[in-house]
């Protein structure tokens, strides 16, 4: 399990037409800023995420249902992944994506808790 806390939200992270969260670590660039979720994690090691874990921000929790071929790798080398929060498609599958259910936006603000695994 590793955990990271919301240091940011862009002014466009959020819309509620788009059920997507784009989350960066703090070394996003100003301009990738204004469009993410900026995360900070609590420790090095980042675990790899699997299908079954679950993801939570504070009490809100989710079941992963996909993670994509390369979203992984993008979590280790810059705390970025995107997570979905609608069903799989078949042809826009984000390589750098956590799907997850149910097909809400969570609740967040500067300060809530990610926990992954």
């Amino acid at each position: 399990m590793m955990q990271s806390v919301v240091k940011s939200i862009g002014a466009e992270a959020i819309n509620k037409e788009e059920p997507l969260l784009i989350l960066f670590d703090t070394s996003a660039t100003e301009s990738l800023k204004k469009h993410a979720v900026i995360q900070e994690f609590s420790e090095e090691a980042i675990n790899e995420i699997k299908v079954g874990d679950t993801l939570r921000f504070d009490d809100q929790e989710y079941k992963i249902t996909q993670v994509g071929p390369v979203a992984n790798q993008y979590l280790k080398e810059m705390g970025h992944v995107s997570i979905v929060f609608k069903e799989i498609g078949t042809e826009d599958q984000l390589a750098n994506a956590l799907y997850v259910e149910p097909f809400e936006l969570p609740v967040i603000k500067e300060g809530t808790t990610i926990t992954y695994g």
